[in-house]
């Protein structure tokens, strides 16, 4: 009943209005301003129409109530802003307050007896006979936490919102020649004629002067700027990086061995095939034919059955329990290799069972093991320990101990790196691949300056990192000589690129000419490639969506040069096109698409409206009223 009333109260308005988010922030702002002048009890005001906190509460745990049910989790207050709760709820109340000022000022309205028949005619007002009743309208009233004047103010604000609606944005908005021109723009294909041209279809450039290397490099010069380098200290420390095997004496490991016996026994196992019969005269004609010096194979094949078919694998009898029953787990265990057993009732009928492989019982000696086991109880001290040291070690920082120091107190060694950038590069340009936590360690190593301390970053397995910063190195700018082979090789790109471009524009020119696509491409010592008949949304192996979107920018002449993978260019020329679907464009899809356009109308009605008027809100209140005040959460 209360969904029925909050959309009674919302109506068709609040559906829209979902939508305006965006819209409504980038036309009133979201500069926080605070309402000059006005009540601290005003959420926001719209020229004379204000917004009070029962007001945006209402719409607020509305909007949490949907976003609930769509994550299907409670949510708390900070976990409501990630979603944007409390920004939709600004956008939508701010909508609605600009919309019913402007019902204000024209004078638009309700009658009291329209109000009346509009409530009455509700049904989650009505009792089990389906007439109004007043009992059912009052705690239903009370149960939403709305006073009977507050609903009664909210329904006639909806109503009039909604005429509203219905005269500005109602109806079919778009003319039957837009639907028409829009399934002819989808369903239109083309068929392409393309060549890749790439590196391998120029000549290679010859290396560049020193003149050259001059001009290239004093125009991007930045680009080979020094960056900030810092000298770092690493403490990282995880169960794997304390482990001492030494320390784990032979006694210790033969005590764990023996204190956990079950675990290195293997049960027998036998390999188990089996033949269910789907009668039982068929299993007694199977046994018959045993009994005459048949084969197990014959049988299963006179039945419809191979060996795989009948294969169990080999399992041992906690397994085999698992599959079948005690009688069909006893009778496989009871049987000699090799030989077939009576006909039992198996979980799924008459059965049979042989048994082809035994692979008897067995204890994994403690040899074959001991390493394992020590490695184990090494991890396991060393885990113990964690705990501890990490309070060593954050006990010595607290008291401005460097890393070093706080580490060689601990037992323990860190790590220096002489210089690395923040994209964990050396001085060479080389990553460095074995930084622990790399991504945090740099971003807290270039957010601490020297002598500060960096917070403990929590690693896995069970474990802790520190970084400090020990020197730091400021960007500088480099000479020519610093990085004359990277200038070297980025100009040699840069020209190949060029090449290839330039190779593009002049096949593409040259097609446009009338010059034989093929032709051009065997030049080049590329090949033509001819596509499949493709709409817009298209996709083709070797053809890129930017290629086929650029293939449709034009008519049936068409010859253009597009991107491909890398550095190649695409030169795309149109063959074909294939004219639009005539059949007309589905209802469903044209009232998708109308209805698309009363949203746009209404967006832009709304945005106009607030444009005329002085638009406040309170943030502070509103922080207050999410975070501290209890709400209704449905």
């Amino acid at each position: 009943m209360l969904e029925s009333l909050r959309s009674f109260v919302g109506g068709w308005i609040a559906k829209i209005l979902l939508g305006l988010l965006i819209l409504s922030f980038a036309v009133w702002g979201m500069s926080g301003s605070m309402l000059s002048g006005q009540s601290a009890f005003t959420v926001a005001k719209v020229g004379d129409t204000v917004v009070s906190p029962t007001d945006y509460m209402a719409t607020y745990n509305r909007n949490l109530a949907n976003i609930q049910r769509q994550t299907g989790q409670r949510l708390t207050p900070a976990q409501a802003r990630v979603f944007g709760v409390e920004q939709l709820t600004l956008s939508n109340v701010i909508s609605f307050a600009t919309l019913d000022e402007f019902s204000r000022e024209s004078g638009l309205a309700l009658s009291s007896e329209t109000l009346a028949r509009m409530i009455a005619e509700n049904p989650a007002f009505h009792d089990s006979t389906g007439k109004f009743n007043r009992q059912t309208f009052q705690r239903a009233i009370f149960n939403a936490q709305m006073r009977e004047a507050d609903f009664i103010s909210a329904q006639n604000s909806s109503a009039v919102r909604n005429q509203v609606t219905q005269a500005v944005a109602a109806g079919s908005i778009l003319p039957k020649a837009f639907d028409e021109a829009l399934n002819a723009y989808a369903s239109e294909q083309r068929v392409f004629s393309y060549v890749v041209l790439n590196e391998k279809n120029i000549e290679k450039p010859a290396a560049a002067s020193d003149a050259q290397l001059d001009t290239y490099f004093a125009a991007n010069k930045k680009t080979y700027d020094a960056p900030e380098y810092r000298k770092i200290a690493i403490l990282h420390m995880t169960p794997a990086t304390l482990a001492d095997e030494k320390a784990i004496t032979d006694e210790q490991v033969k005590r764990d061995y023996d204190s956990r016996q079950n675990a290195y026994k293997k049960p027998e196992q036998r390999r188990v095939q089996q033949i269910v019969f789907t009668s039982v005269e068929k299993a007694e004609a199977a046994k018959k034919t045993l009994a005459e010096g048949g084969f197990f194979e014959t049988v299963l094949q006179e039945n419809g059955r191979t060996v795989d078919d009948a294969d169990l694998g080999l399992v041992s009898r906690e397994q085999l329990l698992g599959k079948t029953n005690e009688l069909f787990a006893k009778t496989t265990f009871d049987l000699k290799p090799g030989s077939v057993s009576e006909v039992i009732q198996g979980p799924f009928g008459p059965t049979m069972i042989r048994v082809s492989e035994v692979v008897n019982a067995n204890v994994t000696p403690l040899e074959d093991v001991a390493a394992d086991i020590r490695k184990d109880l090494a991890l396991r001290a060393a885990a113990d320990r964690i705990n501890e040291l990490q309070e060593r070690i954050e006990d010595a920082r607290a008291g401005r101990v460097s890393l070093q120091e706080a580490a060689k107190s601990a037992g323990l060694e860190v790590r220096i790196i002489d210089a690395v950038d923040a994209r964990g590069r050396d001085k060479n340009g080389k990553t460095i691949t074995d930084i622990p936590e790399s991504s945090s360690v740099l971003r807290e190593a270039f957010r601490t300056e020297v002598g500060g301390r960096a917070p403990a970053i929590e690693s896995q397995p069970n474990g802790f990192t520190w970084v400090d910063t020990l020197e730091i190195t400021a960007t500088r700018e480099r000479s020519l000589s610093e990085v004359k082979a990277k200038v070297a090789e980025d100009w040699m790109k840069a020209e190949i690129q060029k090449a290839i471009e330039a190779k593009a524009d002049a096949m593409a020119k040259a097609t446009k000419a009338g010059q034989s696509l093929a032709d051009l491409a065997k030049e080049a010592g590329a090949e033509v490639k001819t596509s499949a008949s493709l709409a817009r949304n298209g996709r083709e192996p070797g053809l890129p969506a930017s290629a086929v979107a650029a293939g449709f920018k034009g008519d049936k002449s068409l010859v253009t040069v597009t991107p491909g993978d890398g550095t190649s260019r695409i030169v795309l020329k149109v063959d074909e096109v294939k004219g639009a679907n005539a059949d007309p464009i589905p209802d469903q899809q044209a009232q998708q698409i109308n209805a698309g356009a009363q949203d746009d109308l209404m967006i832009q009605f709304i945005a106009n409206l607030q444009s005329n008027y002085d638009v406040t809100h309170n943030p502070t209140l509103i922080q207050q009223l999410v975070t501290r005040q209890p709400r209704q959460q449905y």
